[in-house]
């Protein structure tokens, strides 16, 4: 029989990323009331952090494990353009509980790592606690995504062309740096193209591919055969009947990028990339965004590996992911096989079969077009 010995605790810091999840989580809270929208996200604005659960014994290899507790930070994404200090003051209660609480790393999701960005060291000092955005986790799951399923569908990585929308952030730069030797051709876009530019000054050395920089999100991704968004943007920018024929698309953002308008296409691939399965279940009692309690997002996995693996660097700030350190965290997913790419968008899941079904799609287009 195994022994798991418990290391470290970590803190899933987390916000709802829409409305609609928002409704769910107090639905959840009071199923017998109904509220009004703008009431709801009054009361939500003045509603300090607070802590929703606790895990025990978190473990992915039945040896060692991590505790856990996941705080709730009560804010929507759009609620930053009206205050952001009112919500990084959410952001610092939220830390300052959980070190009271005994947690050692606060791994922050959604727009938390955002908002917090290159403040993460000053907070880290102040409440003696590890913070990580998760961003190269997140990366790396997005990585080994693209590969799997271009495996799967028979893609060749090395002839085709890739879009990075939001290239400029730090998943973004850190796919961008790894990808730009593995493809043929990349569609960068970000807000600023002057930022971008610099971002992509520190690849080009190593680059094989052909490198275009724009802030033209709609040409990106009208010429490319995989399609990743990366953006802070917390609106929808296309719909599932935006893209050409034999795309994947892999949107990591949240909340995503891509909506479904009018259903899923047989001929695109689209799923909320950066999510990884779990072997074991995180049942939280509301909806998270996810189609499985056995599924979790990689921003804050990338602290219950830093709960296990102390020797690993945090992830902080924009363009902080060295290739050198994305290939540690591959090594992680190789070395924990139960956690892996998960394929699903919102509450949909792509079970076995229905990836097996798209790809038999794809083989007879691959062979028309050779």
């Amino acid at each position: 029989m195994k022994t798991v010995t418990a290391a470290e605790k970590v803190a899933f810091i987390a916000h709802p990323v829409d409305l609609g999840i928002f409704r769910s989580y107090i639905a959840s809270l009071r199923p017998d009331k109904h509220y009004d929208d703008r009431l709801l996200i009054k009361l939500f604005e003045w509603t300090p952090p607070y802590a929703v659960k606790q895990f025990s014994s978190l473990s992915l290899d039945g040896h060692r494990a991590v505790d856990a507790r996941l705080y709730m930070v009560p804010f929507l994404p759009e609620m930053q353009a009206i205050s952001v200090k009112k919500v990084i003051d959410k952001i610092d209660t939220a830390l300052a509980l959980a070190k009271a609480q005994g947690c050692t790393v606060a791994a922050m999701g959604g727009f938390t790592s955002i908002v917090l960005q290159n403040l993460e060291e000053n907070y880290s000092r102040r409440h003696g606690i590890r913070i990580t955005s998760g961003n190269t986790l997140t990366a790396s799951i997005i990585i080994r995504s693209i590969e799997e399923i271009a495996g799967r569908f028979g893609l060749d990585i090395a002839s085709s062309t890739m879009a990075i929308i939001g290239a400029s952030g730090d998943i973004g730069s850190a796919c961008m740096g790894y990808f730009c030797q593995k493809v043929k051709k990349m569609y960068l876009t970000a807000r600023s193209v002057p930022t971008l530019a610099e971002v992509v000054r520190h690849c080009r050395d190593s680059a094989t591919a052909e490198m275009v920089i724009s802030d033209n999100n709609t040409e990106a991704i009208e010429q490319s055969d995989f399609c990743i968004f990366v953006t802070s943007a917390y609106v929808s920018l296309f719909t599932e009947k935006d893209f050409k024929p034999g795309t994947i698309v892999c949107d990591a953002s949240a909340p995503p990028n891509v909506k479904f308008d009018s259903g899923i296409r047989d001929d695109v691939f689209i799923y909320h990339g950066g999510i990884a399965a779990i072997p074991f279940p995180l049942e939280v009692d509301f909806d998270i965004g996810l189609s499985s309690p056995l599924t979790f997002y990689g921003c804050q996995l990338e602290g219950l590996l830093l709960g296990l693996h102390p020797e690993l660097p945090c992830s902080w700030g924009r363009g902080n992911i060295t290739q050198e350190r994305l290939a540690r965290f591959l090594a992680l997913l190789d070395q924990y096989p139960l956690l892996h790419p998960v394929y699903s968008f919102g509450n949909l899941y792509y079970s076995e079969e229905m990836v097996d079904t798209y790809a038999q799609r794809w083989r007879p287009r691959l062979y028309a077009v050779a």
